[in-house]
């Protein structure tokens, strides 16, 4: 196999064609997500096979006998995600039926105690042409989080036909005669447009749920924003059906409590803290729902835009949560403490007219204009003078926590950055001058 850079973020091969895939042979197709090993999935398939061993099911006597404390896995249990994962990392586009061999030349290499992350890295070994299709071999290498041998290496053999009748389809269309920029992110589009960047969580397939490689693209987008002073405004957007569907649980999986806390804390704080002190404005056109942690989201941007059919949803409560990623501090500050606890305990679709009335949303449109809405309204706040707008940005900020007279001390500590730009020199003469003043943002 000839040497490729090793990628370490999850990814997929995306191949319109079903006879491009014999260009592949040799390569690594894709790195599936990260998928946790729950005791419930242990007994889940100890009881469909019959293995009732205790060292897979009885955590007690795993903790008192094995030399891991906890139960393990069953090779069979690990092989059994062979499917999940080669359909997450290799996409063939234009295939109207699939049809799984089974796996081949099966070498289990270490154990995988309960709570383990596993993923796989999957390469093309080879192909071969039938009749309507192609027969194909793949290898996998069963990933363990943190340990150098993998669990389980093995063969993975199938076949696919052609469906003629399908056309290729790209995941998100656009009608932008603009390019792409490159993202290290493939969960994240980003598209500067003159004076303002869009950003579109491009995981439509899962509604956009938040996945790491979707927040390093979030972040990603940001440092762009920050770094580019032609950019004066920013709209995040989310691609299919809806905004953001909120934590991927095949991510997030089921973790130790002090997983959980330390997940939260190192992945979601920096997220919002990136969101909330950019000193430009954002704006959500929120298409469909924001859940979960897609709602802390669209509340860490400054303006929202959203129509009837759009949607809020702390859905948190729904699976056993409390609000995770500043999703009660945001929504608090929006609605109020009692309205805010109902919102969250409840766990209901907050439509969009009843976000508008809120103070949740700030325009309230036709679902096919939401987009565009944000789009227009960014263009409008780049000729702002966006020192400025950054300034009343943390002013506003520091108000919400703190008194009048610390918000006054503040403010006036902020003003010396505006005193000695180009923009206050502008404003001022535009005004003595009675004409339309022209900001450049600095």
């Amino acid at each position: 196999m000839e040497e490729q850079q090793i990628r370490q973020e999850s990814y997929a091969t995306e191949i319109s064609q079903l006879s491009d895939l014999k260009n592949y042979i040799g390569k690594e197709l894709g790195v599936s997500e990260w998928t946790t090993i729950s005791q419930n999935q242990i007994d889940t398939f100890a009881r469909t096979t019959d293995d009732n061993q205790w060292i897979h099911v009885n955590p007690a006597l795993a903790k008192k006998h094995s030399p891991y404390k906890k139960p393990i896995a069953h090779g069979f249990l690990i092989l059994s995600l062979a499917s999940k994962f080669c359909y997450e990392t290799v996409k063939l586009m234009d295939v109207g039926m699939g049809v799984n061999y089974g796996l081949d030349k099966v070498r289990f290499m270490n154990a995988t105690p309960v709570g383990s992350l596993v993923r796989a890295r999957v390469s093309l070994i080879s192909t071969e042409d039938v009749t309507g299709g192609l027969r194909y071999k793949m290898k996998l290498v069963f990933e363990l989080k943190g340990q150098e041998k993998p669990a389980c290496v093995a063969e993975f053999i199938a076949l696919a036909y052609v469906d003629t009748s399908k056309k290729n389809k790209k995941s998100i269309p656009t009608n932008n005669s603009q390019n792409l920029d490159e993202l290290k992110s493939k969960s994240v589009l980003f598209k500067k447009e003159g004076d303002i960047a869009i950003v579109t969580l491009n995981r439509p397939e899962k509604y956009n749920a938040v996945n790491d490689d979707l927040v390093e693209g979030i972040n990603e987008s940001i440092a762009k924003v920050q770094k580019d002073d032609n950019i004066r405004a920013m709209v995040i957007t989310g691609a299919g059906k809806g905004f953001c569907s909120g934590a991927d649980m095949n991510t997030f999986g089921n973790i130790t409590p002090d997983e959980g806390r330390t997940y939260l804390t190192n992945t979601y704080g920096p997220l919002m803290r990136n969101l909330t002190t950019l000193k430009k404005p954002i704006i959500a056109a929120i298409n469909g729902t924001a859940a979960g942690v897609g709602a802390s989201i669209a509340l860490a941007c400054d303006f929202r835009v959203m129509s009837e059919s759009s949607g809020l949803l702390y859905a948190f409560i729904n699976i056993g949560l409390g609000p995770d990623g500043g999703a009660s501090w945001l929504l608090a500050r929006q609605v109020g403490y009692s309205r805010a606890l109902q919102i969250a305990v409840e766990g209901k679709k907050i439509k969009g007219d009843e976000c508008y009335r809120l103070g949740l949303a700030n325009k309230l449109v036709d679902e096919n204009a939401i987009v565009s809405t944000a789009i227009d309204w960014a263009h409008q706040i780049a000729k702002l003078p966006t020192l400025a707008v950054g300034i009343t940005k943390e002013d506003i900020f520091h108000a919400m926590d703190n008194d009048l007279q610390s918000t006054i001390a503040y403010e006036a500590e902020r003003q010396t950055a505006a005193f000695a730009s180009h923009d206050l020199v502008e404003g001022v003469s535009a005004f003595l001058q009675k004409r339309k003043p022209k900001f450049i943002g600095k």
